[in-house]
């Protein structure tokens, strides 16, 4: 079924909430409104109609810093089950990150890596290429071959690129237009340790220092990955006053959650960057109230049950987080009046979508990418409702408001909650 009637919803177009309908034929949205209705009633082909009165319809979320897994880490996540994952957060389209076996470095790798998306994905999904041959910081990737391929963004994500390619890289970028993503931690600042103590702030601010000298001599469009600290914000917010093509992102984590939340099993809290204070929390929530840190990025990285009877050597870091981001984030900052729907909404679609080159906002004759949530509907974070295998969150047992129950990627059902979507699937 591709054709929708979506009465009495509220819905969040061209940075406003609008009381109104919306009329999807063969994918596309074409009308809202009045005309939605009228449309509709001369329409005479077969028609879905749901009334999402108190529900929110929204264009579909994007995520720029996601880990699919796959190839290679099959036995963590697929392309299957994350990107199921993804539908159930109310996400349409997301970028995998390229550390995966094999890396995605080459032409090859990418062809293959869009051949399991195409078989297996059940929402929209752009690669990430690395930086450097295998991760392995010696050898820049051909940037010009995978941008003519489509590739917009490249990093090492996991791994920082090293001094002696970094400036290269940026020039090479600047070229083409690609962008360049860094890993911030500096290795010469980590010590061993999972949590901040091992990971400190320095790692991170000051190897964007350097990242964003870079950017002021090379004009290559950078994207600032998982900001966790304070001075961070402070760096960026200099680069942009300057005018520098630079874009930040945050994860719904450092959002909520500071060193003084971590808890048993420590592993649901264990990720790169750390949690940190509660005063880079609340810089990081000002960054992006103020428009400093443009997107929230869940940077979901699942790990299954190994880490939940305690931390070992070596222990993975990352935590999953496509199914929570949305419902954590209204929650404790939206319901408790630290920001406005709108800037989440902003965070989730406008922004994402601006920075890769999508439709921004619900339009006419646009495919039909959108996310019905449940403002009112509550729900408590159960390990056995996730449609991803990573199982180390730390929202585990939170009671959480505002869950997405419908994502449609154009026009087709990717996700419908059962209890709220009965007969939709």
């Amino acid at each position: 079924m591709r054709n929708w009637f979506l009465h009495s919803g509220l819905v969040y177009r061209d940075g406003a909430l609008h009381s109104e309908d919306i009329l999807v034929i063969d994918g596309k949205i074409v009308a809202f409104g009045e005309q939605a209705a009228s449309q509709k009633a001369n329409f005479s082909g077969q028609l879905q109609e749901i009334d999402v009165s108190d529900m929110l319809i929204s264009r579909g979320f994007i995520d720029l810093h996601v880990h699919l897994r796959e190839p290679g880490g099959e036995v963590k996540e697929t392309i299957a089950t994350g990107t199921k994952a993804a539908a159930a957060g109310g996400f349409t389209s997301v970028f995998a990150m390229p550390n995966t076996n094999p890396v995605l470095d080459s032409i090859d790798t990418l062809n293959n890596f869009q051949e399991l998306v195409e078989k297996n994905a059940v929402i929209k999904v752009e690669p990430i290429a690395a930086l450097t041959l295998g991760r392995k910081n010696q050898q820049l990737v051909d940037f010009s071959q995978l941008t003519q391929a489509g590739v917009k963004f490249f990093t090492d994500d996991g791994d920082p690129i090293c001094d002696a390619l970094v400036e290269e890289a940026m020039i090479q970028l600047a070229k083409i237009g690609g962008a360049l993503v860094n890993h911030l931690e500096d290795p010469a600042y980590v010590g061993e340790g999972f949590f901040h103590q091992a990971i400190p702030a320095e790692s991170e601010y000051l190897m964007l220092e350097r990242d964003l000298q870079l950017v002021e001599k090379t004009n290559c469009p950078y994207h600032a990955a998982h900001l966790s600290c304070a001075q961070s914000v402070e760096l960026i917010a200099e680069a942009k006053a300057k005018g520098l093509p630079v874009t930040a992102e945050v994860t719904p984590h450092h959002l909520l959650l500071t060193y003084e939340d971590i808890s048993f099993p420590e592993g649901h809290f264990q990720m790169k960057p750390p949690l940190r204070s509660p005063e880079d929390r609340y810089a990081l929530i000002e960054g992006l109230r103020t428009g400093i840190i443009d997107i929230i990025a869940t940077d979901h990285a699942p790990h299954g049950k190994e880490k939940e009877k305690g931390l070992f050597f070596n222990s993975p870091f990352g935590v999953t987080g496509l199914e929570t981001a949305f419902p954590a984030l209204y929650t404790y900052l939206v319901k408790t009046d630290v920001i406005k729907l709108e800037q989440l909404l902003d965070a989730f679609t406008v922004a994402p979508a601006q920075i890769s080159g999508q439709a921004t906002s619900l339009r006419e004759n646009m495919t039909a990418d959108l996310v019905v949530i449940d403002l009112l509907q509550q729900r408590s974070v159960k390990q056995s409702s996730f449609f991803s295998k990573g199982t180390n969150s730390p929202f585990i047992g939170h009671l959480l408001e505002g869950w997405p129950v419908l994502t449609l990627v154009n026009g087709e059902v990717r996700y419908a909650c059962q209890n709220t979507m009965k007969g939709v699937l």
